[in-house]
Parts: structure tokens; C-alpha cells; sequence
């Protein structure tokens, strides 16, 4: 039986809880008000934000508005490269407001697009002296859309300046987007609701860039004639490209995408690998192998050639090897169709080999179905002597081609192709326009062991 407490065994009990009580009220005071300063530090940092958007669009409008009434060439340009600085600082600042990507949608898809927009048009505009009429309206619609899009901004503002709204902290937006209707649309609450809401009418942009609307509904050059595929043709198909009897592939499902595909799961040597080919017409569209690679007993040209044979058989002819890179002893190689005797960059095809055995442990055929296709008009109008004239006297010239190059909106450009090296032994890539006879790109090669990158 335990002896109770004396006098001083209780006073000091009592003594010690009173002391852990008052050291647990000093921490539970000192975080809150750790709680209390962080979230004034993150109000303040979200205000700052808003403001920097706000204020970025402002200037943006204004620019756009100043691009109207232009006509020189010299003043589009620095108006669009303006226009570009501040697009960049809109897009920043949505960045650092909580979800500002999912809440303002609208306005940060906007502010991508004028971005964009404005760097192509101050090439085009370069090279013709002005605007094109269909460019001219673009630039006055995109204006209305902006000073609407201001205005609401600065409206914003000062309501949150007055303490009508609050910018919501990430916790409350957390909980806004974890409650959607049934549509998939976010529940009502959100400061820039408004905003959003009443977002003006965008133009119609066709043009040379990746925003551009023509982009959204382009077709596979490689598949727009090919009948569509059930999944079960389709693992036939994959079987047949394995080499192996369709029960062998499991797993198979729909995947959406630029290109529709299905998709199968197989083992191989006992590890887990995967297949996809188009619903259109039964392409391999991919091909991945995550297996150990082990020690590298091949040497590059033997990969390529390996990779060279795995195209052939597969369908893929004349196709030509440009770059590759040796990654954990998978090499990766781009190749690109050639058409007579220009390489087409657009007819892109990647392919790993295993440096341990040859083996194909991966493939992507994406860029070949979406724009493989006879082309005509190939003959350049430019020499390769005038072509050459054209690239810097800082550089010497170690081989020339034509090429056939993508520009960011996806279509093409003739080139003649010059591999270039400068005095400290740095080679260049300089694509001179085989119709106009002016720089059309310049990449850096960064080239090592592993292999061959380009910037």
C-alpha cells in the first residue's frame, strides 16, 4: 500500500505542474504569435502580388494601346518587347498569389498569349515593316480586352485596399478547391471571382507561336486517313510489334492525349514494361523498358546501328541519326526523316538502347505521326554559297545541309543547316532561310562524353 503525499511532496507537485502549465502557455502565446506574424507576413506578400499584377497590367494595356497607332517597324518592336517584360511580371506575380494559376485562369492564359503574341509579332513585323491587317486587328481587340481586364484589376485593388475584400490566404483556397460542383467548377468566394467571371472576349490568334488557335485542332499528318482501332485489334497490333501472342499484353486502357492511343502492360526477362499504339491506324507511338541496365559492352555507332535496324523493321525508313545522349548507360538517339537530300527535323524519333546487350528499351514516335508527310517545294532559293555569306565571319563552317526546322508554332522552315566552330574549339549550329537568305536560328551544341545537347 502506497504512502500518501507529506506536505512537502505535495507542494512540490502542485509546484511543478504550475511550472509546465505556465511553460506550455509560453509556447502556446509564442505560436500563435509566430501564426499571427506569419500570416501577416503572407497577407503583405500576397498584397505586394496583386499589386505587382495590377500594376503590370496597367503598363500592359497601355502598351498595347500605344501599338495601335504605330507604324514604324523600329516602334513595334520595342513596344512588343514591352509588352513582353510585363506579360513576364503578370505571369510571376499570379505565381505567388495562393492558386493564382487555378483562380485566375483567365487571366494568367491571357497574359501568356499577349506575351507570346508580342515577340512574334515584332519578328513579323521586322521583316515586313509593319503590320498585316488581320495582325493590326488582333492588336486592337487584344487593347480592349486589357483595358477591360485593367480596369477590373484596379477596381480590385481598391477594395481590398478599403478592407471591402480580403485576399485569401492558401488555407482557405485549399477549401474552396476541395468542394467543386458537379461540373468541375469552383465553389463561389474567391476574391477574383469577378474577375473571372466577366473576363472579355479574346481574339482569334493565328499566328507563329504555341498559342496560337490553329494548334488546338491540328490533325496528325500520319493518321488522318487510318481507320480507328477497337483495343482489341490494337493489342493485336502491339503483340505483332513485339513479336509476341496478344495474351501476353495485359492491362489495356484509353489514353487521352494529343494523340489518341491504347495502352499495355507486358513483362519482359521479368520486369514490368509498356507499349502504346494510336487508336488511328495502330502506330507505335511508344515503348519503355525500366529494366537494370548493366555494364556498357557496345560502342555508339553499334547503339545506333541497333536503333537504325529496330526503325527499319518497324516501318520507319529513311531516317537519319543527329544527336544523342548516354544516360546510365541507355543511349538516347534522335533520329529525323530525310526526304532527297534534306533532313526533316520536324519527322522526329527517339530511341534508347541498352549499352549492355542493344536492346531497345525505349521508343517515342510522337513528332513523326503528327507531321511526317511528302513534301514538295524543297529546292532552295538561296545558294549554299549565299546561305554561307550570311554566317558570322567569327565563325568557320564544318558542314552544310538542307534541313527542314520547326519554329514554335509548328510549322516549317527550309534551311540551309551549318555546323560552325568558333576560336576556342565551341561548335554552333547556324540555319540560314533557303528562301529569304536570312538568319532564321542559331543553337549552341554542348557536347561531352555522354553525348550532344543543344541550347
Amino acid at each position: 500500500m502506497k504512502e500518501p503525499l507529506s506536505r512537502r511532496g505535495r507542494v512540490r507537485t502542485l509546484t511543478f505542474l504550475a511550472a509546465a502549465f505556465v511553460v506550455l502557455c509560453g509556447i502556446a502565446i509564442s505560436l500563435a504569435a509566430q501564426n499571427i506574424h506569419y500570416r501577416r507576413v503572407t497577407t503583405l506578400s500576397y498584397a505586394r502580388a496583386f499589386s505587382q499584377l495590377t500594376d503590370s497590367v496597367d503598363k500592359l494595356d497601355a502598351a498595347l494601346e500605344k501599338s495601335v497607332y504605330v507604324t514604324s517597324a523600329n516602334m513595334i518592336s520595342a513596344l512588343c518587347t514591352e509588352i513582353y517584360g510585363e506579360a513576364q511580371v503578370a505571369q510571376q506575380a499570379i505565381g505567388e498569389l495562393p492558386y493564382g494559376n487555378v483562380e485566375l485562369e483567365q487571366t494568367a492564359a491571357f497574359v501568356a498569349k499577349v506575351g507570346d503574341y508580342a515577340q512574334a509579332l515584332s519578328k513579323s513585323a521586322a521583316r515586313r515593316g509593319g503590320y498585316s491587317a488581320d495582325e493590326l486587328e488582333n492588336v486592337k481587340q487584344l487593347s480592349q480586352a486589357a483595358s477591360i481586364l485593367s480596369g477590373q484589376l484596379d477596381e480590385l485593388e481598391a477594395q481590398l485596399n478599403d478592407g471591402t475584400l480580403e485576399l485569401d490566404d492558401v488555407t482557405a483556397v485549399e477549401e474552396r478547391l476541395s468542394h467543386l460542383t458537379e461540373d468541375g467548377d469552383v465553389l463561389a468566394g474567391s476574391s477574383y471571382e469577378s474577375v473571372e467571371s466577366d473576363f472579355p472576349e479574346l481574339p482569334t490568334l493565328i499566328y507563329d507561336g504555341p498559342f496560337s488557335e490553329h494548334l488546338q485542332s491540328r490533325e496528325a499528318a500520319m493518321l488522318k486517313d487510318e481507320d480507328t482501332l477497337t483495343m482489341e485489334e490494337a493489342q493485336e497490333k502491339a503483340a505483332d510489334l513485339l513479336g509476341l501472342e496478344a495474351e501476353a499484353l495485359s492491362g489495356g486502357r484509353e489514353v487521352n492525349g494529343e494523340l489518341l492511343c491504347y495502352a499495355f502492360s507486358y513483362a519482359q526477362d521479368g520486369e514490368d514494361c509498356s507499349i502504346s499504339v494510336t487508336q488511328q491506324g495502330g502506330y507505335l507511338l511508344s515503348l519503355s523498358s525500366q529494366r537494370a541496365i548493366g555494364a556498357e559492352t557496345l560502342t555508339c555507332d553499334e547503339a545506333v546501328e541497333k536503333a537504325k535496324d529496330f526503325l527499319t523493321a518497324h516501318g520507319f525508313d529513311d531516317m537519319t541519326e543527329s544527336y544523342f545522349i548516354d544516360q546510365g548507360n541507355r543511349l538516347t538517339i534522335n533520329f529525323a526523316a530525310r526526304q532527297e537530300d534534306v533532313v526533316c527535323y520536324p519527322d522526329l524519333i527517339k530511341v534508347e538502347v541498352a549499352m549492355d546487350n542493344g536492346e531497345i528499351v525505349g521508343v517515342e514516335t510522337a513528332g513523326y505521326l503528327m507531321n511526317h508527310t511528302r513534301r514538295s517545294a524543297l529546292q532552295p532559293w538561296v545558294s549554299a554559297a549565299d546561305a554561307e555569306a550570311q554566317v558570322s565571319g567569327e565563325l568557320s563552317v564544318l558542314s552544310r545541309q538542307l534541313a527542314l526546322i520547326p519554329t514554335e508554332g509548328e510549322s516549317e522552315v527550309l534551311c540551309w543547316e551549318f555546323k560552325c566552330e568558333n576560336g576556342d574549339g565551341k561548335h554552333y549550329i547556324v540555319y540560314i532561310n533557303a528562301k529569304t537568305g536570312e538568319e532564321q536560328q542559331i543553337l549552341i551544341l554542348l557536347e561531352d562524353e555522354s553525348g550532344t545537347l543543344t541550347l
